[in-house]
C-alpha cells in the first residue's frame, strides 16, 4: 500500500523540491497544502489543500472539516521571515511570523493526531531552519523557528506510546527552486557570495542534496529519532561569521 504523504509550503523552495522529488516515486501517494493565491500549476494526480495559513480558523474549518483523508506523514516546509527585519517588531507581523511557522504547524498536527485511528502510524517531520539556534536572522523569524524545538520534544514524549513520531530537520543555507537564497543569488549576488564564502565548505548545497535524508525520515526506520533535531546545516553552525 502506497505512503500517504502531506506536503505543506509546495508553491516554492523546499516544499516544492520535496513535492517533485517524491511525486516521481511510486510508493507514495502525495497531497499538498498550497497559498490560496497560488497559480503555480502542479501535476493533476496531487490532491491540493488551498489554506491560509495567517487565519488559524481557514485551518480548522476548510481542513479540519473537509472530507478526511488520512496522511501517514506530513511534512512542513511552509514558512518564511516575511521580510520583517526590524529588532522593535510590531506585534501584528509577530502575530503573523508565529502563525506562519509556528501556530499553523501546531493546528495542522492538532488535526492529524486526533483523527488518527488508534493503531495507525503519523509520522511528523518538522523543517526548522538554522535561524532558530543562531543570531544570524531577524529577531522574529528566529523565535518563531526555535518554537519548533521545544514543541517537537514535547510532541514526541506525549504521543509516541500513540505511534506518533515527530522530528525536527534544521537545514543550514540551501538553493532550492525559487526558495530565499536563490531569490538572493538573483538579485543581490554580492550578499549571496559573501554568505557562501563564509561557509566552511565555500560552497553552498542545493536541496537535491537534502532528498535522501528526507526519504530516510518518512521511513519507519528514523521512528528511534522521535523527538530529535536533526542538523544538515553543511558545517554552517561552525562557520565564523
Amino acid at each position: 500500500m502506497k505512503k500517504k504523504i502531506l506536503i505543506t509550503g509546495i508553491n516554492n523552495g523546499l516544499g516544492y523540491d520535496i513535492l517533485k522529488f517524491l511525486s516521481k516515486k511510486k510508493k507514495f501517494k502525495i497531497s499538498g497544502i498550497s497559498n490560496k493565491n497560488s497559480k503555480k500549476k502542479l501535476k493533476n494526480n496531487i490532491e491540493i489543500f488551498y489554506l491560509d495559513f495567517f487565519k488559524t480558523k481557514d485551518i480548522s474549518l476548510n481542513f479540519g472539516k473537509s472530507k478526511y483523508h488520512e496522511f501517514d506523514t506530513i511534512i512542513h516546509c511552509a514558512g518564511g521571515g516575511l521580510g520583517y527585519r526590524s529588532n522593535l517588531i510590531s506585534v501584528e507581523e509577530m502575530n503573523k511570523l508565529m502563525n506562519l511557522n509556528f501556530i499553523s504547524i501546531f493546528e495542522l498536527n492538532k488535526i492529524l493526531i486526533s483523527k488518527k485511528k488508534k493503531n495507525k502510524r503519523l509520522n511528523i517531520i518538522h523543517i526548522g531552519s538554522i535561524a532558530g539556534q543562531e543570531v544570524k536572522a531577524s529577531i522574529g523569524y528566529s523565535a518563531s523557528k526555535a518554537a519548533l524545538t521545544s514543541y517537537n520534544k514535547n510532541l514526541a514524549h506525549k504521543y509516541f506510546k500513540s505511534k506518533v513520531y515527530t522530528k525536527l530537520l534544521i537545514p543550514g543555507s540551501f538553493l532550492s527552486t525559487n526558495g530565499s537564497m536563490h531569490k538572493l543569488k538573483k538579485n543581490k549576488i554580492n550578499v549571496f557570495k559573501r554568505i557562501e564564502n563564509q561557509l566552511i565548505s565555500k560552497n553552498m548545497i542545493t536541496s537535491k542534496k537534502l532528498m535522501p535524508l528526507i526519504e530516510f525520515l518518512i521511513s519507519n526506520n528514523s521512528d528511534l529519532l522521535s523527538g530529535t533535531i536533526i542538523s544538515a546545516t553543511n558545517l554552517e553552525t561552525l562557520s565564523n561569521y
